[in-house]
């Protein structure tokens, strides 16, 4: 990861800090899990901003300096308010106060413990992360660093596994409510939320390669161990690991806009494809239109969800004009394929402007409604006996590749 990168990360950290902490300020401030969620965020966006400047952190394989301690304490806490979250939500409330606060404890004593053991380091001379360009350097000629080292990155690993499993485990625990109870498609926060614990369960679990490296790089350079090959791995899979987390914790703050972004391009998709199908109909039988019709779809956006309603109510009523040529095109009729069904509808136009059937009084006066509402499906339904419609999501569908299947044989 690059300067430019750490800069883009903690960007995004300090943007969901401030979403969280709009909630606190609105009165939640007795709401542990936000109050955690919000400081994670404010850690990690810390943990980023003091990893840009080059200048000042060194290198991985450098001299380490209270700079560098002090971004590895960010990174800490950042794990802590992370498990802290995390035991608000896997664990009932009478006790997710008393294990939150064993962890805080515990994870307390560590920035002190690391604070105390680099001073006794720095005595000694300037601590060094790596000993393989210091020949005949060992760890033990630095043994309050090389115990520094032990504490930070075993708080740091098993405060990764920690994390990550919880991660999975609520995770889990959130999608088997949902399915017991029904909730699917309803909550694309709940939907999100999900997605980001299992995004940032693996981003927990990518990062904890960087330890083991570290920790090769200690006790294993003075046996010949290639720290610098160890390097690539262990930086790419900090950046790798970072970048799920980032997008994981962060992934119900926007998730949702994604959703409904997405949502949108497929209804307008969709209101697009319906355009064939829609022409032949209202071409035939001009009385279904509302309105005139627009000169080019783009106009409907500016009202998509009503435009994409009042379409498929109008091919609908384009179809209970056609029953009066459904015994010409009998032998053509399958509602459960597309192709069959297209034919269908091009025989029986073809059959109405050939004159070789008539529209029924009922059938012309059935077509001629007024039906306004922006949802939900006309009482005419698909005609076909053995097809029909569940729900407008899946009529649309179904509508949609009629209407392909009408452009690529009659477009």
């Amino acid at each position: 990861m690059t300067n430019p990168w750490y800069l883009v990360g903690s960007l995004a950290c300090w943007v969901a800090f401030a979403c969280t902490l709009m909630p606190l300020l609105r009165g939640y401030r007795r709401d542990p899990a936000v109050i955690a969620l919000c400081a994670a965020f404010g850690s990690q966006a810390m943990y980023l901003l003091l990893s840009v400047p080059k200048r000042w952190t060194g290198t991985l394989f450098g001299t380490v300096t209270w700079y560098n301690v002090s971004v590895q304490m960010w990174m800490i806490a950042t794990l802590a308010c992370q498990q802290v979250l995390l035991v608000q939500w896997t664990h009932p409330v009478a006790r997710a106060r008393a294990v939150a606060l064993r962890r805080m404890l515990v994870l307390a004593g560590v920035p002190t413990v690391m604070a105390v053991l680099f001073l006794c380091a720095t005595l000694q001379g300037s601590p060094h992360n790596s000993f393989i360009d210091l020949p005949g350097y060992r760890p033990a000629d630095q043994p309050f660093f090389v115990a520094y080292q032990v504490v930070y990155l075993a708080t740091l690993a098993t405060g990764k596994a920690l994390v990550g499993r919880a991660c999975w485990a609520f995770a889990r625990q959130s999608e088997l409510y949902v399915r017991q109870n029904g909730l699917y498609g309803q909550q694309h926060e709940g939907i999100w939320l999900r997605r980001g614990l299992r995004t940032a369960a693996a981003g927990a679990a990518v990062e904890l390669l960087y330890p083991l490296g570290r920790f090769a790089d200690v006790f294993l350079a003075s046996h010949g161990w290639d720290s610098a090959q160890w390097a690539v791995v262990s930086r790419s899979a900090l950046t790798v690991g970072m970048v799920l987390n980032i997008l994981g914790w962060t992934a119900p703050l926007w998730g949702a806009r994604v959703s409904a972004a997405l949502a949108w391009c497929r209804a307008y998709r969709d209101y697009r494809r319906l355009r064939p199908l829609w022409c032949a109909l209202h071409r035939a039988y001009p009385r279904i239109l509302l309105q005139p019709p627009f000169a080019h779809d783009i106009a409907a956006v500016r009202d998509l969800r009503f435009y994409l309603h009042r379409r498929v109510i109008e091919i609908r009523d384009g179809y209970l004009a056609l029953e009066g040529t459904a015994k010409t095109a009998e032998g053509l009729r399958d509602g459960r394929h597309v192709e069959r069904e297209a034919a269908w509808i091009a025989t029986a136009l073809a059959a109405r402007r050939a004159g070789k059937t008539a529209s029924s009084e009922e059938a012309e006066t059935r077509s001629s409604r007024t039906d306004t509402r922006p949802a939900g499906v006309p009482d005419g339904t698909n005609p076909t006996p053995d097809a029909g419609f569940q729900d407008f999501s899946a009529d649309v569908a179904w509508l949609a590749e009629v209407s392909r299947a009408y452009a690529r044989a009659h477009g």
